[in-house]
C-alpha cells in the first residue's frame, strides 16, 4: 500500500475492507479490496477468483482490474472507482419520483453490453443486483458491472451447480436446485430492468415468499402509460420460467426497442471519466 493514500472506508464485511484511496503519484481515486490472507480458505478463494475474472474482462461497463498483490499476510485488489455510487443508490434517492423510459433505457443497453461481454467470456455474473453495478461518468451516467466474487467460468458450455446469489434475484432453476447457465443472468437482468422502472424490487419480502413467488411466476406489471407495451414485453422476455426461453444478450441487442438506444448511447453520454 505504499504507493496509495487511504482515503475513507467503503465497506466492511467478513472477508475484509473495501477503501477508497489515491495513487500518491496523480492523485487518481482507486478503490482498494483488501482480504485477510488467514480467512477460510473458500473466502480468499473468492477473492483470487474475481482477479481472475476481471482481468479477463476488458468493456466500459465493467470495473477494470489494476493490480493485485499480497503484502504483510494480506491480499490486495486494486480497482477502479466509480465516483456516483451504486444504481440501486441512485433509485431509493431518486424515489418517490421515476426515470423517464429514455433514462431507463440508457442504463439498460449499458448494463445489457456489459454483461455481453461478460458472457463472450463464457463468465457468468452470479450476482447481477442493483447493489453490484456502480455508476461514473461527467455527461451522463455511466454504468460499471462490479463485484465479480462468486463468478464463475464456465468451461466447453457445462453448467453449474452451486445454488449462490441473491435470492430477490434468483432465477427459477436455481431456486429448484436445478443445474443452470448464463441464462440465470438474464432473469436477473429482467428483475432489474423491472426496478428501473417501478423503482421497487419486482420479488421482495421474506426468502420463502420471493422463492415461492420466482417458482410460480408470480410477477409485477410496469406502468405501460409510462413506459409502454414493448418495455413489460422486454421484461417478461427475461422472466421466462424456462432458461430456454430466455433471449441470449445477442438476441436482447437485436431487439427493435433496444437497438436505437444502442446506436445513440455513446453520443448521450459523452465522456466516460
Amino acid at each position: 500500500m505504499d504507493l496509495y493514500n487511504i482515503i475513507k472506508q467503503l465497506g466492511k464485511g467478513t472477508f475484509g475492507t473495501i477503501h477508497l484511496c489515491e495513487r500518491k503519484h496523480n492523485q487518481q481515486k482507486i478503490v482498494v479490496k483488501q482480504i485477510n490472507t488467514d480467512l477460510q480458505g473458500d473466502q480468499l478463494q473468492a477473492a483470487k477468483n474475481e482477479v481472475t475474472i476481471l482481468k479477463s474482462l476488458n468493456h466500459p461497463n465493467i470495473i477494470q482490474y489494476y493490480d493485485s498483490f499480497i503484502k504483510s499476510g494480506t491480499f490486495y485488489i486494486v480497482m477502479e472507482y466509480a465516483c456516483k455510487g451504486s444504481l440501486y443508490e441512485l433509485i431509493y434517492s431518486t424515489r418517490p419520483n421515476h426515470f423517464s423510459a429514455q433514462h431507463v433505457m440508457n442504463l439498460f443497453c449499458q448494463i445489457l453490453m456489459g454483461l455481453d461481454h461478460i458472457h463472450e467470456k463464457k463468465v457468468i455474473h452470479r450476482d447481477l443486483k442493483c447493489e453490484n453495478i456502480f455508476l461514473t461518468g461527467l455527461k451522463g451516467d455511466v454504468i460499471k458491472i462490479g463485484d465479480f466474487g462468486i463468478s464463475k467460468t464456465l468451461l466447453n458450455n457445462n453448467m453449474a451447480n452451486t445454488i449462490i446469489g441473491t435470492c430477490n434475484y434468483l432465477a427459477p432453476e436455481l431456486c429448484d436446485g436445478k443445474p443452470y447457465n448464463s441464462k440465470s443472468d438474464i432473469w436477473s437482468l429482467g428483475c432489474i430492468l423491472y426496478e428501473l422502472c417501478a423503482m421497487e424490487k419486482m420479488f421482495d419480502g421474506t426468502v420463502s415468499n420471493v422463492v415461492l413467488s420466482i417458482a410460480s411466476g408470480r410477477k409485477k406489471i410496469v406502468n405501460t402509460k409510462k413506459y409502454g407495451q414493448q418495455m413489460q414485453e422486454i421484461i417478461d422476455l427475461m422472466l421466462q420460467i424456462n432458461p430456454d426461453d430466455r433471449p441470449d444478450t445477442k438476441k436482447l441487442i437485436a431487439l427493435p426497442d433496444v437497438f436505437p438506444t444502442l446506436f445513440v448511447l455513446g453520443t448521450n453520454l459523452g465522456c466516460l471519466d
